[in-house]
Protein backbone atom coordinates (compact mmCIF):
# COMPACT_ATOMS: atom_id res chain seq x y z
CA UNK A 1 0.00 0.00 0.00
CA UNK A 2 1.52 3.87 -1.07
CA UNK A 3 2.08 5.80 1.27
CA UNK A 4 -0.26 8.29 -0.04
CA UNK A 5 -3.11 5.76 1.13
CA UNK A 6 -2.42 5.54 4.69
CA UNK A 7 -3.62 8.05 6.80
CA UNK A 8 -2.36 8.73 10.25
CA UNK A 9 -6.11 7.58 11.54
CA UNK A 10 -5.91 4.37 9.84
CA UNK A 11 -6.88 1.36 11.70
CA UNK A 12 -5.69 -2.45 11.78
CA UNK A 13 -8.96 -4.43 11.72
CA UNK A 14 -9.43 -8.43 12.13
CA UNK A 15 -11.81 -10.66 13.59
CA UNK A 16 -11.44 -11.79 17.11
CA UNK A 17 -13.90 -14.36 18.44
CA UNK A 18 -16.38 -13.77 15.73
CA UNK A 19 -16.39 -9.98 16.57
CA UNK A 20 -14.76 -7.14 14.35
CA UNK A 21 -11.80 -5.46 16.02
CA UNK A 22 -10.15 -2.30 15.41
CA UNK A 23 -6.44 -1.33 17.03
CA UNK A 24 -5.18 2.32 16.17
CA UNK A 25 -1.71 2.70 14.88
CA UNK A 26 0.94 5.07 16.74
CA UNK A 27 2.93 7.97 15.37
CA UNK A 28 4.73 5.88 12.91
CA UNK A 29 7.03 7.73 10.61
CA UNK A 30 5.19 6.46 7.63
CA UNK A 31 2.43 9.14 8.78
CA UNK A 32 5.40 12.05 9.48
CA UNK A 33 6.39 14.66 6.50
CA UNK A 34 9.88 14.03 5.28
CA UNK A 35 11.31 16.66 7.95
CA UNK A 36 9.49 14.14 10.34
CA UNK A 37 8.06 17.50 12.18
CA UNK A 38 4.37 16.71 11.28
CA UNK A 39 2.07 14.08 9.84
CA UNK A 40 2.19 14.56 5.88
CA UNK A 41 -1.47 15.50 5.83
CA UNK A 42 -0.27 18.53 7.11
CA UNK A 43 -1.29 18.83 10.57
CA UNK A 44 1.33 19.65 13.06
CA UNK A 45 1.94 17.93 16.75
CA UNK A 46 -0.34 19.95 18.46
CA UNK A 47 1.15 23.01 20.63
CA UNK A 48 1.22 23.37 24.38
CA UNK A 49 2.12 25.79 26.78
CA UNK A 50 2.57 25.55 30.64
CA UNK A 51 3.42 28.32 33.71
CA UNK A 52 6.07 27.08 35.91
CA UNK A 53 5.34 29.09 39.15
CA UNK A 54 7.51 30.22 42.47
CA UNK A 55 6.34 32.62 44.82
CA UNK A 56 8.99 34.86 46.48
CA UNK A 57 11.10 36.65 43.77
CA UNK A 58 14.99 36.12 43.30
CA UNK A 59 18.09 37.93 43.91
CA UNK A 60 18.42 40.11 40.69
CA UNK A 61 22.32 40.32 41.27
CA UNK A 62 22.68 36.58 41.36
CA UNK A 63 20.07 35.73 38.26
CA UNK A 64 20.43 38.39 35.50
CA UNK A 65 23.44 37.11 33.62
CA UNK A 66 26.39 39.14 33.65
CA UNK A 67 29.60 40.76 35.54
CA UNK A 68 27.79 40.45 39.49
CA UNK A 69 29.09 41.69 43.12
CA UNK A 70 26.73 39.53 45.31
CA UNK A 71 28.43 41.42 48.30
CA UNK A 72 26.71 44.77 46.91
CA UNK A 73 23.85 43.44 45.05
CA UNK A 74 24.59 44.84 41.55
CA UNK A 75 25.06 42.89 38.50
CA UNK A 76 25.88 44.63 34.95
CA UNK A 77 24.15 42.30 32.29
CA UNK A 78 25.58 40.74 29.38
CA UNK A 79 23.26 40.16 26.38
CA UNK A 80 23.46 37.82 23.66
CA UNK A 81 23.70 33.74 22.90
CA UNK A 82 23.64 31.40 25.50
CA UNK A 83 25.37 29.07 23.17
CA UNK A 84 28.63 29.06 20.77
CA UNK A 85 31.72 30.25 21.53
CA UNK A 86 31.15 33.47 22.78
CA UNK A 87 28.09 32.39 24.79
CA UNK A 88 27.01 34.94 27.52
CA UNK A 89 28.16 32.81 30.89
CA UNK A 90 24.65 31.72 32.82
CA UNK A 91 24.77 33.53 36.41
CA UNK A 92 24.85 31.93 39.73
CA UNK A 93 21.46 31.26 40.50
CA UNK A 94 20.34 29.71 36.85
CA UNK A 95 23.84 27.55 36.66
CA UNK A 96 21.99 24.37 36.69
CA UNK A 97 20.45 25.16 33.67
CA UNK A 98 23.82 25.07 31.44
CA UNK A 99 22.51 21.93 29.98
CA UNK A 100 20.03 23.26 28.34
CA UNK A 101 20.81 26.38 26.93
CA UNK A 102 20.18 25.56 23.37
CA UNK A 103 16.27 25.30 24.71
CA UNK A 104 15.79 28.44 26.95
CA UNK A 105 15.91 31.45 26.74
CA UNK A 106 16.40 34.18 29.37
CA UNK A 107 14.18 37.23 29.44
CA UNK A 108 15.37 40.02 31.69
CA UNK A 109 14.66 44.31 32.05
CA UNK A 110 11.15 44.19 31.52
CA UNK A 111 9.08 45.61 34.21
CA UNK A 112 5.49 44.75 35.29
CA UNK A 113 3.56 47.85 34.81
CA UNK A 114 0.15 47.05 36.78
CA UNK A 115 1.17 48.34 40.12
CA UNK A 116 2.13 46.73 43.55
CA UNK A 117 -0.91 48.15 45.51
CA UNK A 118 -0.92 44.18 47.18
CA UNK A 119 2.59 42.84 47.78
CA UNK A 120 3.62 39.45 45.94
CA UNK A 121 0.02 38.74 44.49
CA UNK A 122 0.24 42.43 42.85
CA UNK A 123 3.05 41.20 40.78
CA UNK A 124 2.15 38.03 39.64
CA UNK A 125 -1.45 39.04 38.80
CA UNK A 126 0.32 41.35 36.64
CA UNK A 127 2.59 39.14 34.96
CA UNK A 128 0.28 36.89 34.04
CA UNK A 129 -2.94 39.03 33.61
CA UNK A 130 -1.49 41.80 32.28
CA UNK A 131 -3.75 43.82 34.86
CA UNK A 132 -3.82 45.12 38.39
CA UNK A 133 -5.61 43.43 41.12
CA UNK A 134 -9.00 44.93 42.55
CA UNK A 135 -9.62 45.34 46.16
CA UNK A 136 -13.04 44.39 47.16
CA UNK A 137 -13.12 45.14 50.93
CA UNK A 138 -10.52 42.85 52.29
CA UNK A 139 -10.86 40.76 49.33
CA UNK A 140 -7.93 40.89 46.35
CA UNK A 141 -9.74 40.04 42.84
CA UNK A 142 -7.92 38.59 39.82
CA UNK A 143 -10.37 40.15 37.30
CA UNK A 144 -9.08 38.53 34.35
CA UNK A 145 -7.87 35.13 32.99
CA UNK A 146 -4.24 34.02 33.15
CA UNK A 147 -2.45 33.40 30.31
CA UNK A 148 -2.67 29.93 30.46
CA UNK A 149 -6.66 30.06 30.45
CA UNK A 150 -6.17 32.04 27.52
CA UNK A 151 -4.32 29.70 25.84
CA UNK A 152 -6.81 27.07 27.13
CA UNK A 153 -9.70 28.83 25.62
CA UNK A 154 -8.08 28.94 22.15
CA UNK A 155 -6.47 24.87 22.26
CA UNK A 156 -7.84 23.49 24.84
CA UNK A 157 -10.09 21.23 23.19
CA UNK A 158 -9.14 18.07 25.35
CA UNK A 159 -10.35 15.80 27.79
CA UNK A 160 -8.84 18.36 30.45
CA UNK A 161 -9.06 21.92 29.22
CA UNK A 162 -6.09 22.67 31.51
CA UNK A 163 -3.97 21.10 34.56
CA UNK A 164 -3.47 22.83 37.86
CA UNK A 165 -0.92 21.38 40.23
CA UNK A 166 1.01 22.60 43.25
CA UNK A 167 4.45 20.44 44.32
CA UNK A 168 3.96 22.07 47.98
CA UNK A 169 1.17 20.74 49.96
CA UNK A 170 -1.54 22.88 49.59
CA UNK A 171 -3.94 24.52 46.86
CA UNK A 172 -1.51 27.99 46.02
CA UNK A 173 -2.90 27.78 42.09
CA UNK A 174 -2.18 31.05 40.13
CA UNK A 175 -4.38 30.16 37.35
CA UNK A 176 -7.63 32.09 37.12
CA UNK A 177 -10.52 31.72 34.49
CA UNK A 178 -11.75 34.89 34.94
CA UNK A 179 -13.28 37.40 38.10
CA UNK A 180 -12.81 35.41 41.37
CA UNK A 181 -12.94 32.00 38.71
CA UNK A 182 -9.49 30.84 40.28
CA UNK A 183 -8.73 27.31 39.48
CA UNK A 184 -7.77 25.29 42.07
CA UNK A 185 -4.45 23.09 42.11
CA UNK A 186 -4.24 19.81 42.88
CA UNK A 187 -1.20 18.92 45.07
CA UNK A 188 -1.25 15.18 45.20
CA UNK A 189 0.27 13.48 42.67
CA UNK A 190 -1.69 10.21 43.73
CA UNK A 191 -4.61 11.70 43.11
CA UNK A 192 -3.66 13.58 39.79
CA UNK A 193 -2.41 10.22 38.14
CA UNK A 194 -6.00 8.38 39.36
CA UNK A 195 -7.87 11.22 37.11
CA UNK A 196 -5.58 11.21 34.51
CA UNK A 197 -4.71 7.69 33.62
CA UNK A 198 -6.89 5.50 35.54
CA UNK A 199 -10.55 7.18 35.77
CA UNK A 200 -11.99 6.81 31.98
CA UNK A 201 -8.69 6.47 30.64
CA UNK A 202 -7.73 4.27 27.68
CA UNK A 203 -5.05 3.59 25.04
CA UNK A 204 -5.88 3.27 21.55
CA UNK A 205 -7.02 0.11 21.03
CA UNK A 206 -7.18 -1.03 24.79
CA UNK A 207 -11.05 -1.40 24.97
CA UNK A 208 -14.94 -0.13 24.83
CA UNK A 209 -16.07 2.92 26.44
CA UNK A 210 -17.11 2.68 30.28
CA UNK A 211 -21.20 2.71 29.76
CA UNK A 212 -21.32 4.66 32.23
CA UNK A 213 -19.99 7.34 30.58
CA UNK A 214 -23.45 7.16 28.36
CA UNK A 215 -25.66 7.25 31.67
CA UNK A 216 -23.44 10.47 32.54
CA UNK A 217 -23.66 12.62 29.53
CA UNK A 218 -27.90 11.34 29.48
CA UNK A 219 -27.95 12.85 33.07
CA UNK A 220 -26.29 16.64 32.09
CA UNK A 221 -28.59 16.59 28.93
CA UNK A 222 -31.59 16.29 31.41
CA UNK A 223 -29.88 18.86 33.66
CA UNK A 224 -28.75 21.38 30.55
CA UNK A 225 -32.56 21.38 29.46
CA UNK A 226 -33.83 22.04 32.55
CA UNK A 227 -31.46 25.15 33.16
CA UNK A 228 -32.64 26.41 29.87
CA UNK A 229 -36.15 26.27 31.03
CA UNK A 230 -35.01 27.47 34.36
CA UNK A 231 -33.08 30.46 32.42
CA UNK A 232 -36.52 31.87 30.65
CA UNK A 233 -37.72 32.87 33.83
CA UNK A 234 -34.39 34.28 35.62
CA UNK A 235 -33.20 38.26 35.86
CA UNK A 236 -30.47 39.45 34.08
CA UNK A 237 -27.75 38.79 36.82
CA UNK A 238 -29.29 35.67 37.08
CA UNK A 239 -29.11 34.26 34.45
CA UNK A 240 -25.09 35.75 34.18
CA UNK A 241 -25.05 33.70 37.61
CA UNK A 242 -26.55 30.46 35.85
CA UNK A 243 -24.27 31.03 32.83
CA UNK A 244 -20.85 30.91 35.02
CA UNK A 245 -22.65 27.74 36.63
CA UNK A 246 -22.43 25.49 34.03
CA UNK A 247 -19.66 26.30 32.31
CA UNK A 248 -17.83 23.66 34.08
CA UNK A 249 -21.13 21.50 33.21
CA UNK A 250 -20.40 22.58 29.46
CA UNK A 251 -16.56 21.52 30.16
CA UNK A 252 -17.73 18.10 31.85
CA UNK A 253 -19.87 17.30 28.74
CA UNK A 254 -16.47 18.05 26.46
CA UNK A 255 -14.44 15.40 28.59
CA UNK A 256 -17.16 13.03 28.68
CA UNK A 257 -17.39 13.02 24.76
CA UNK A 258 -13.56 13.10 24.48
CA UNK A 259 -13.52 9.89 26.62
CA UNK A 260 -15.84 8.30 23.72
CA UNK A 261 -14.24 9.02 21.48
CA UNK A 262 -10.97 6.65 20.53
CA UNK A 263 -7.69 8.68 22.09
CA UNK A 264 -5.02 9.95 19.83
CA UNK A 265 -2.45 7.48 18.90
CA UNK A 266 0.84 9.22 19.59
CA UNK A 267 3.69 7.24 20.14
CA UNK A 268 5.03 8.27 23.62
CA UNK A 269 1.76 8.18 24.91
CA UNK A 270 1.54 5.60 27.59
CA UNK A 271 0.56 4.99 31.53
CA UNK A 272 3.38 6.53 33.66
CA UNK A 273 4.02 4.29 37.09
CA UNK A 274 1.74 4.76 39.80
CA UNK A 275 3.13 7.55 42.12
CA UNK A 276 3.44 6.38 45.70
CA UNK A 277 0.06 7.07 47.78
CA UNK A 278 1.73 8.64 50.43
CA UNK A 279 5.00 11.32 50.44
CA UNK A 280 6.49 11.59 53.69
CA UNK A 281 8.57 15.09 54.51
CA UNK A 282 12.46 14.59 54.98
CA UNK A 283 14.01 13.15 58.42
CA UNK A 284 13.84 16.87 59.32
CA UNK A 285 10.06 17.77 58.61
CA UNK A 286 10.89 19.54 55.68
CA UNK A 287 8.67 18.46 52.60
CA UNK A 288 10.36 16.97 49.28
CA UNK A 289 9.92 19.42 47.63
CA UNK A 290 11.99 18.27 44.11
CA UNK A 291 10.73 15.21 44.43
CA UNK A 292 6.80 15.93 44.31
CA UNK A 293 8.09 18.24 41.54
CA UNK A 294 9.39 15.05 39.40
CA UNK A 295 6.21 13.21 39.98
CA UNK A 296 4.24 15.89 38.85
CA UNK A 297 6.08 16.61 35.69
CA UNK A 298 6.28 13.07 34.85
CA UNK A 299 2.58 12.94 35.33
CA UNK A 300 2.38 16.40 33.17
CA UNK A 301 4.63 15.20 30.27
CA UNK A 302 2.52 11.43 29.36
CA UNK A 303 -0.50 13.65 29.94
CA UNK A 304 0.71 16.14 27.30
CA UNK A 305 1.85 13.17 25.24
CA UNK A 306 -1.67 11.53 25.42
CA UNK A 307 -3.23 14.87 24.41
CA UNK A 308 -5.33 14.45 27.62
CA UNK A 309 -4.31 18.48 27.80
CA UNK A 310 -2.13 20.87 26.31
CA UNK A 311 -2.21 23.55 29.09
CA UNK A 312 -0.82 23.51 32.86
CA UNK A 313 -0.40 25.86 35.44
CA UNK A 314 2.13 24.45 38.13
CA UNK A 315 3.46 26.08 41.32
CA UNK A 316 6.53 25.09 43.16
CA UNK A 317 5.26 26.82 46.29
CA UNK A 318 3.23 29.60 46.81
CA UNK A 319 3.59 33.73 47.19
CA UNK A 320 4.17 34.97 50.67
CA UNK A 321 4.87 31.00 51.23
CA UNK A 322 7.01 29.79 54.53
CA UNK A 323 7.51 26.47 52.39
CA UNK A 324 10.98 24.68 54.52
CA UNK A 325 12.94 24.13 51.22
CA UNK A 326 14.78 20.68 51.74
CA UNK A 327 18.04 22.55 51.34
CA UNK A 328 20.52 21.73 54.40
CA UNK A 329 23.17 24.77 55.56
CA UNK A 330 20.68 27.57 55.80
CA UNK A 331 19.97 26.77 59.64
CA UNK A 332 19.51 29.95 61.53
CA UNK A 333 21.34 29.68 65.02
CA UNK A 334 18.39 30.89 67.63
CA UNK A 335 19.04 30.25 71.45
CA UNK A 336 21.86 27.73 70.93
CA UNK A 337 20.17 25.96 68.10
CA UNK A 338 19.82 25.94 64.61
CA UNK A 339 16.17 26.86 63.07
CA UNK A 340 14.63 26.33 59.75
CA UNK A 341 12.85 29.49 58.56
CA UNK A 342 10.25 29.41 55.40
CA UNK A 343 11.08 31.06 52.78
CA UNK A 344 9.15 34.07 52.70
CA UNK A 345 10.64 34.72 56.37
CA UNK A 346 14.19 34.35 55.14
CA UNK A 347 13.37 36.92 51.92
CA UNK A 348 12.58 39.46 54.72
CA UNK A 349 14.10 38.96 57.65
CA UNK A 350 17.82 37.10 57.21
CA UNK A 351 20.06 39.13 58.91
CA UNK A 352 23.92 39.72 57.41
CA UNK A 353 26.09 37.47 58.15
CA UNK A 354 30.12 38.52 58.47
CA UNK A 355 32.03 37.40 55.37
CA UNK A 356 28.97 36.33 53.43
CA UNK A 357 27.21 37.43 50.54
CA UNK A 358 23.93 39.25 50.44
CA UNK A 359 20.82 37.00 51.81
CA UNK A 360 23.16 33.54 51.12
CA UNK A 361 20.21 31.48 52.22
CA UNK A 362 17.91 33.27 50.19
CA UNK A 363 20.20 32.25 47.16
CA UNK A 364 20.72 28.88 47.80
CA UNK A 365 16.70 28.31 48.40
CA UNK A 366 16.36 30.09 44.88
CA UNK A 367 19.16 27.94 43.55
CA UNK A 368 16.65 25.08 44.76
CA UNK A 369 13.56 26.70 43.03
CA UNK A 370 15.85 26.53 39.54
CA UNK A 371 16.57 23.10 39.98
CA UNK A 372 13.26 22.02 40.20
CA UNK A 373 12.26 24.16 37.16
CA UNK A 374 15.43 22.79 35.63
CA UNK A 375 14.38 18.89 36.49
CA UNK A 376 10.69 19.65 34.98
CA UNK A 377 11.87 20.90 31.65
CA UNK A 378 14.24 18.08 31.20
CA UNK A 379 10.97 15.61 31.62
CA UNK A 380 9.22 17.32 28.93
CA UNK A 381 12.26 17.19 26.93
CA UNK A 382 12.81 13.77 27.56
CA UNK A 383 9.74 13.09 25.58
CA UNK A 384 10.35 11.88 21.71
CA UNK A 385 7.47 13.30 19.02
CA UNK A 386 8.85 13.33 15.38
CA UNK A 387 12.49 14.64 14.72
CA UNK A 388 12.36 16.28 18.14
CA UNK A 389 10.91 16.37 21.60
CA UNK A 390 7.68 17.42 23.42
CA UNK A 391 9.43 20.19 24.72
CA UNK A 392 10.17 21.80 20.68
CA UNK A 393 5.90 21.46 20.58
CA UNK A 394 5.44 24.13 23.73
CA UNK A 395 6.70 26.58 25.51
CA UNK A 396 6.84 27.32 29.44
CA UNK A 397 7.10 30.23 31.00
CA UNK A 398 8.96 29.95 34.02
CA UNK A 399 7.94 33.15 36.47
CA UNK A 400 7.40 34.50 40.43
CA UNK A 401 5.77 36.95 42.29
CA UNK A 402 9.00 39.66 42.71
CA UNK A 403 12.10 40.51 41.14
CA UNK A 404 14.17 41.60 44.51
CA UNK A 405 11.47 39.74 47.22
CA UNK A 406 12.67 42.34 49.95
CA UNK A 407 11.49 45.13 48.10
CA UNK A 408 8.47 43.54 46.69
CA UNK A 409 9.96 44.91 43.42
CA UNK A 410 8.10 45.20 39.70
CA UNK A 411 11.63 46.15 38.18
CA UNK A 412 13.50 43.64 36.01
CA UNK A 413 11.04 40.67 36.51
CA UNK A 414 12.52 37.32 36.45
CA UNK A 415 11.13 35.54 33.44
CA UNK A 416 12.86 32.15 31.48
CA UNK A 417 11.26 30.45 28.60
CA UNK A 418 12.03 26.76 27.68
CA UNK A 419 10.63 25.37 24.51
CA UNK A 420 10.70 27.48 21.28
CA UNK A 421 6.79 26.09 20.11
CA UNK A 422 7.65 24.50 16.85
CA UNK A 423 10.40 26.88 16.34
CA UNK A 424 8.41 29.90 16.85
CA UNK A 425 10.23 31.16 19.78
CA UNK A 426 14.18 32.26 19.91
CA UNK A 427 16.16 30.14 22.00
CA UNK A 428 19.61 30.11 23.03
CA UNK A 429 19.24 34.10 24.46
CA UNK A 430 19.41 36.38 26.67
CA UNK A 431 17.23 38.96 25.76
CA UNK A 432 17.08 42.19 27.60
CA UNK A 433 14.82 45.36 27.59
CA UNK A 434 15.32 48.81 29.46
CA UNK A 435 12.32 48.64 31.82
CA UNK A 436 9.49 47.60 28.85
CA UNK A 437 6.12 46.04 30.01
CA UNK A 438 6.18 42.96 30.70
CA UNK A 439 3.00 42.22 28.94
CA UNK A 440 4.89 42.42 25.68
CA UNK A 441 6.26 38.72 26.78
CA UNK A 442 2.96 37.30 27.47
CA UNK A 443 1.71 38.76 23.95
CA UNK A 444 4.59 37.14 22.67
CA UNK A 445 3.72 33.94 24.62
CA UNK A 446 0.26 33.87 22.75
CA UNK A 447 1.11 34.55 19.64
CA UNK A 448 3.70 31.74 19.93
CA UNK A 449 0.89 29.20 20.41
CA UNK A 450 -1.27 30.76 17.74
CA UNK A 451 -3.58 32.60 20.17
CA UNK A 452 -4.80 34.74 17.62
CA UNK A 453 -5.05 38.27 19.39
CA UNK A 454 -2.69 41.17 18.70
CA UNK A 455 -2.85 42.59 22.43
CA UNK A 456 -2.87 41.68 26.05
CA UNK A 457 -3.69 43.58 29.41
CA UNK A 458 -5.43 46.05 30.56
CA UNK A 459 -4.62 50.08 31.44
CA UNK A 460 -1.07 50.06 32.47
CA UNK A 461 -0.23 46.31 31.81
CA UNK A 462 -2.19 46.78 28.15
CA UNK A 463 0.67 46.61 24.98
CA UNK A 464 -0.49 45.78 21.30
CA UNK A 465 3.33 44.67 20.13
CA UNK A 466 5.17 42.02 21.08
CA UNK A 467 8.53 42.02 22.91
CA UNK A 468 11.54 42.47 20.29
CA UNK A 469 14.03 39.45 19.52
CA UNK A 470 11.16 36.63 21.33
CA UNK A 471 8.85 36.10 17.74
CA UNK A 472 10.69 34.48 14.94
Amino acid sequence: MSRRKISRRSMLRGMLGGASVAVALPALDLFLNDHGTAYADGSAFPRRFGVFFWGNGVLPWNWVPGDSDPFAGTVTPRMGSLVGQDAVPLSEQLASLDDLRAKLTIVSGFDVKTGGRFPHNSASCGMLTGSAILAQGEREVWEHPTLDQIVAEAIGDTRFRSLETSAAPGDWSVSYSGANARNPSEDDPFVLYQRLFVDGFRLPGEGGVDPRIALQRSVLDAVMDHSLALRRRLGVNDRRRLDDHFANVRELELRLARLEQEPPSFDSCGRPAEPPMQIPNDERNRPLIAERNALFADLHALALACDQTRVFAHVLGKSVGDVVYPVDGVEVREDGYDVFKGHHDLTHNEAPDAGRPIMWRVNEITKYIVGCFGDFVRRLDAVPEGDGTLLDHMAVLGTTDASNPRLHSLEDFPILIAGSADGRLVMGQHIRSDGDNASRVGLALLQAIGVPVGEFGYDAGHVSTPAGGLLR
